[in-house]
């Protein structure tokens, strides 16, 4: 077995984070394999290095950071052969908590000599793939926020904090939707395109999505009640956030998003800019991860 790890160069300086992957990277060697460690210096490198991999000659790519180092890999590996293994080391961890990754370094190291494989499908919204979550309106402004903070400032009880001055800040806009042949207008405060069930950190915005299925789910978030708010915050993180009434979903596999102006969207906590009119298509089947 050959692995190139893929890491978010935050893994290198944290000694806890570096302990977790140096010790897989010995497990695999002490058993006969050969471990590559490189890092992501600046966006899009991560899939330079995955689509790479199998010309390279190994055999698997793991992707150990957050949600973004995630995104980055797996992006490379849309239609490859060989599998995405997720060393979760990040803020949110949106697809790993959501696929039931192991946290502790046992857990994954047994986990990767199981090497057990599920083909899961992909998004893309605009000129980017997700595997997670992707959006608009709230989602963006959010990470954003989030990702202007030096890396030692990031954390849930930072990113829930930006959440608190975003809802007070930021309106709601015109959106018209265009899915499964149906056109519609709503004043959305947020869009959340889901592939799997978690934004990440434990909040299920889509507990339906299924990241096998084919099918995306789109969640068209009002702007709640501030008296609400509280309840849908529960919600989420229980898990029944389906149950607010407020809240409208629909299972898709393509989807026009038509805003009043230019603006930004979200891949996987990820932001960019993106024109008034935004297309969003599922790619099934199209990533193999490592999975319990």
């Amino acid at each position: 077995m050959r692995v190139l790890i893929v890491a978010n160069p935050l893994v290198g300086i944290d000694k806890e984070k570096r302990k977790v992957v140096d010790g897989i990277i010995s497990h695999i060697r002490k058993n006969g394999g050969n471990a590559d460690i490189t890092y992501i210096l600046k966006p899009d490198l991560g899939k330079k290095h995955s689509s790479r991999a199998a010309l390279e000659g190994y055999d698997a790519v793991y992707a150990a950071g957050g949600d973004g180092t995630v995104n980055d890999v797996a992006s490379g590996l849309i239609g490859n052969k060989l599998p995405m293994g997720i060393i979760p080391l990040g803020t949110g961890n949106g697809l790993a908590r959501s696929l039931g990754i192991p946290f502790d370094m046992d857990g994954l190291v047994k986990m990767f000599d199981a090497n057990k494989t599920l083909t899961i499908d992909t998004g893309k919204i605009g000129s980017h793939i997700f595997v997670s979550t992707a959006g608009i309106g709230f989602d963006a402004n959010i990470s954003l926020d989030f990702n202007k903070k030096k890396r030692s400032q990031r954390s849930v009880l930072s990113y829930f904090i930006l959440a608190v001055k975003n809802y007070f800040t930021k309106r709601t806009e015109k959106v018209v939707f265009q899915i499964n042949g149906k056109e519609f207008t709503r004043n959305i405060f947020a869009l959340t395109i889901s592939n799997a069930p978690q934004y990440g950190a434990g909040a299920v915005i889509a507990p339906q999505a299924n990241p096998s299925n084919g099918k995306l789910i789109a969640v068209i978030i009002p702007k709640i009640s501030i008296f609400k708010a509280p309840d849908a915050i529960k919600r989420l993180f229980e898990g029944s956030v389906q149950k607010i009434k407020e809240l409208e979903y629909f299972e898709f596999k393509s989807l026009r998003i038509q805003r009043e102006q230019q603006g930004i969207y979200h891949v996987d906590g990820e932001v960019f800019s993106g024109e008034a009119t935004l297309q969003v298509t599922v790619h099934p089947s199209s990533l193999k991860v490592i999975v319990p």
